[in-house]
């Protein structure tokens, strides 16, 4: 087992990137953009302890997620990237709701919000599920993302669902 791992959920384990990691933020996100968000998630993690983790399944990388500062917003952002062989198992699903349960127990965070990608209606049916909404101030038609809000204070305090088992 990785020493390293600090998120944890049925199947997956996540810990933070490193230098290692090149091959799987190249094949995520495209040799362009690929070694930019690795030094990114690398750097605010050794500022914050906060930034988005590699996400491993029966050993194996499989993703990229976890939170990142939410600069300019109010809250976390909730950022998750997998690999296309691994869609359809439920990965994102199950990786949303214990990342959700990490942020309110460990980051002690209430406010969470997300941007999901327009080209394709999955990860904000997964987001939806987890107790998301599209954010009124947003123009999804215009936009190559959708941003999203989850609120889990007050009165009206969308809250994850519950996990099964």
């Amino acid at each position: 087992m990785d020493n390293r791992t600090v998120f944890r959920s049925g199947r997956l384990t996540g810990r933070p990137a490193d230098h290692g990691d090149a091959g799987l933020y190249a094949a995520l996100f495209g040799p362009d953009r690929g070694p930019s968000r690795q030094i990114a998630d690398m750097q605010d993690w050794s500022r914050h302890a906060v930034a988005p983790w590699v996400l491993s399944h029966a050993g194996h990388p499989v993703g990229v997620g976890g939170f990142r500062i939410g600069f300019g917003e109010d809250g976390l952002e909730l950022r998750f990237d997998f690999l296309p062989e691994v869609a359809g198992q439920g990965l994102a699903g199950e990786f949303v709701q214990a990342a959700l349960d990490h942020a309110v127990s460990v980051l002690k965070a209430d406010r969470i919000f997300a941007f999901a990608p327009t080209d394709t209606p999955v990860p904000a049916r997964i987001l939806q599920k987890a107790g998301f909404v599209a954010d009124a101030g947003t123009d999804a038609s215009a936009a190559e993302t959708r941003l999203m809000r989850l609120s889990l204070r007050g009165p009206k305090a969308r809250h994850p669902l519950p996990r099964a088992g």
